[in-house]
């Protein structure tokens, strides 16, 4: 019986390929080493295996040796997508042409267990209504007054303890700079004073939780059977079982704050309308819409994992390829000394905006080469065909990837891998398209001033202390994971004051 049930999903999977194969016949090339039925599973398992972020590396294996502009994969099952560089097809699918790309059911339904309906996992007007309210955080009067003051006091925390560290003796620097996030983050959007940097057990336990969970969900978009793991509670999928159950319990407490158990909002609830809570709930009140606790905690995990994610991810990657990079160490530290201007409080708004472009430029440079969402997607729903040629039949998922398209030559030049924060010197900027790591158009990144500002701070911050060295013999090894991040290894420098 169960032979004859796998020849038949064999059968049904053959017969999905054939059809789908067909639709995207002529329109953009098949990508060299596709096989029937398994289509690019093989290749991405392999990267996998490597230590590797299985999708990423394996379009940009494709475009190095193959010179494609676009192409097409497949996945067991029949799923099918179409890769795209150019910068005029990504602004044609993330702005001119945005209501024809959606994120898809699939997508979905693997992130809702940990995303539910948040900003980053919903599509039309439950997306749009989040965006709108949580488009009033992010204004220049609140970088200035409540964001920058939050961040440099965090900053100096994050000094205090890298002092304590023993000269000669490496740390793994790359959870510090989580705590420091997680902490920040929360203190701008929630009010909440968590001391991760300090170690707080909750604190740190919820971060684990989510990396497992993270790493589990990468997972079920390369096995289409994830569902039957899930409820066997075989490989990942236990980890992700486990690790929602603290993640929720964490949220939960958060969430209390607010609201009573039968989820009317509670009488004494302190509502600050500079934090992300008290705007929904502020919202609420001037608007009647009814936000429940389920809403309030889908909304308070999607910020806390973006702002914590995305600034931690960059700052690691920043402190790796300054070591590999002495000369832009001692620009950084002319710098901090300059805005701190001998004084010892910390950094505010004033003391780097417009001042730092040091600090700016390698921020932003560590971003280009290790963007902290490497790779989208999203469904086509129409027949559509792109600037450059390219047509994509509705119901095929069309992918970006960032960590690719900022590597890509024809875009950034024959120095295009390298390490080179000059290229942001001088006020040169690049166009959202062409450099989608913060993504673009209707979606681009709220929080991407905030992120800037607090890597700007935390930089200076840093470098007026200490220089950094890698530890001899250690090589920062990256983890599959939906975001950018490096092993449980982490990066191991020597921390030299100065």
């Amino acid at each position: 019986m169960v032979h004859v049930l796998a020849c038949l999903v064999l059968l049904f999977c053959a017969v999905l390929y054939k059809y789908r194969a067909k639709t995207l016949k002529g329109s953009v090339p098949m990508h060299k080493g596709h096989l029937p039925l398994i289509g690019s599973t093989h290749l991405a398992i392999m990267d996998r295996l490597r230590g590797k972020s299985a999708f990423v590396h394996f379009v940009y294996n494709q475009v190095q040796q193959n010179g494609y502009k676009s192409f097409a994969w497949s996945a067991v099952g029949g799923r099918m997508g179409v890769v795209i560089l150019e910068k005029e097809d990504i602004k044609f699918a993330l702005k001119d042409n945005f209501n024809n790309f959606v994120k898809a059911p699939g997508f979905l339904e693997n992130f809702s267990g940990l995303l539910g309906q948040g900003i980053f996992n919903s599509n039309g007007d439950v997306w749009k209504q989040q965006r709108v309210v949580m488009a009033q955080m992010f204004n220049r009067r609140q970088l200035r007054e409540r964001m920058s003051l939050v961040f440099g006091a965090h900053s100096q925390d994050l000094v205090d303890l890298l002092k304590k560290t023993e000269l000669g003796e490496a740390v793994n620097i790359m959870p510090f700079f989580y705590h420091f996030t997680f902490d920040c983050i929360n203190s701008v959007a929630f009010n909440r004073d968590v001391n991760s940097l300090g170690g707080n057990e909750k604190d740190v336990a919820f971060q684990k939780a989510f990396d497992v969970i993270q790493h589990g969900i990468l997972g079920r978009f390369m096995i289409p059977w994830w569902k039957l793991y899930r409820f066997m509670q075989l490989s990942s999928e236990r980890g992700i079982v486990k690790g929602l159950e603290v993640v929720n319990a964490y949220v939960e407490d958060v969430v209390d704050q607010y609201f009573e158990k039968d989820g009317s909002l509670k009488e004494d609830a302190i509502v600050d309308d500079r934090t992300m809570t008290g705007l929904f709930l502020d919202n609420a009140r001037s608007s009647g819409i009814v936000y429940d606790r389920v809403f309030i905690r889908d909304m308070i995990l999607n910020t806390v994992i973006a702002g914590r994610d995305s600034t931690g991810s960059a700052l690691t990657s920043c402190i790796e390829y300054l070591c590999y990079h002495p000369e832009w160490q001692d620009k950084l530290h002319e710098e901090a000394k300059a805005c701190f201007g001998g004084m010892q409080e910390a950094l505010t708004f004033d003391d780097v905006e417009g001042v730092s472009p040091v600090a700016e430029a390698v921020f932003l440079e560590a971003i280009r080469l290790h963007p902290a969402v490497p790779a989208n997607e999203k469904l086509c729903l129409e027949d559509t065909e792109f600037p450059s040629g390219v047509k994509v039949p509705a119901g095929v998922g069309v992918n970006w990837l960032p960590y690719v398209t900022n590597r890509y030559k024809k875009l950034w030049g024959d120095d295009a891998e390298e390490f080179n924060p000059e290229r942001w010197m001088d006020g040169r900027t690049y166009d959202d398209f062409m450099h989608p790591s913060f993504n673009a158009g209707p979606r681009l990144c709220l929080g991407k001033s905030m992120a800037i500002l607090e890597g700007k701070i935390a930089l200076l911050t840093l470098f007026a202390n200490f220089k950094f060295s890698m530890r001899e013999g250690f090589v920062p090894r990256m983890k599959p994971s939906i975001t950018w991040q490096l092993d449980s290894n982490g990066l191991e420098v020597l921390v030299h004051p100065v």
